[in-house]
């Protein structure tokens, strides 16, 4: 090719100027994603802090936490759709996207699974305080109210073993702040379940994993749940046992050392 077919335009034809505005979207995508997995990573930090808070007496910053992570896995929902419609007209990405897509899912099922632990323990609180403060003020049982469960029981006994008075009676006051907790946990819990509605019509409708597996993830939260109830229940138990040998060591250890102590001065 002459220099003169390069003068007249005629030289090689460049490529298409297409790639700019990919590359721009790709920026996006991975930019976005990003956020997504930040996200994803706060989400399961908080969900093992909303199961690690079990005291009574911290219950505000369990409340906090709930919120906190409710509000993220609605945005990390509404995020997700934005990179699917980005992903689609980015073929190269769909791998991407179907991990993301993963891990948000599985976030989301350990924040559930976290939420109906949380409503059950916060109920057996409640009812713990009641019949904790009942003892505490020599109150008789109320004959229209159901008889108290075995975790129930041991719930007021380590309450009353933990608490001063002065601090029973305060959680016995913020009993009614605390049944409109739990109400707003179970009405989280069905908020998710919306969540994962739509995120199971976004999967069937991209193709990112077979729907099937959220179900499974869903359906398998009864069950961790049910375990995680009786892993805190152990827990008690243990603390509780744990607390009487220690108490009872200490007895011993004072007897002993009173008559090595008789000894000596003799």
């Amino acid at each position: 090719m002459s220099f003169a077919d390069i003068e007249a335009g005629l030289g090689p034809s460049r490529a298409p100027s297409s790639s700019a505005p990919q590359l721009k979207e790709d920026n996006v995508f991975q930019s976005l994603q990003s956020s997504l997995y930040l996200q994803v990573f706060k989400m399961n930090v908080n969900v093992q802090g909303i199961l690690k808070l079990d005291s009574a007496a911290l219950h505000k910053s369990l409340h906090d936490l709930t919120e906190t992570t409710r509000a993220m896995a609605k945005r990390g929902s509404e995020d997700l759709k934005k990179l699917s419609e980005i992903q689609a007209s980015l073929p190269h990405q769909k791998t991407a996207l179907q991990k993301t897509s993963h891990d948000l899912q599985m976030s989301l099922v350990a924040f559930q699974r976290a939420q109906q632990v949380s409503a059950e323990r916060q109920r057996t609180v409640v009812a713990g305080i009641k019949l904790a403060v009942d003892d505490e003020h020599d109150h008789p049982p109320n004959p229209n109210e159901p008889e108290p469960t075995a975790q129930e029981q041991r719930q007021a006994q380590i309450l009353q073993e933990q608490l001063s008075p002065h601090e029973l009676a305060y959680q016995g006051s913020i009993i009614p702040e605390r049944e409109a907790e739990v109400l707003e946990i179970e009405t989280g819990i069905h908020d998710l379940s919306e969540i994962f509605h739509n995120l199971g019509t976004l999967v069937n409708q991209q193709g990112l994993i077979r729907p099937h597996n959220i179900e499974l993830n869903i359906s398998s939260i009864a069950v961790d749940t049910a375990s995680a109830s009786q892993e805190l229940t152990t827990a008690a138990d243990y603390q509780r046992r744990a607390g009487k040998r220690a108490a009872y060591l200490m007895f011993i250890l004072a007897i002993v050392a009173g008559v090595v102590l008789l000894a000596i001065l003799s």
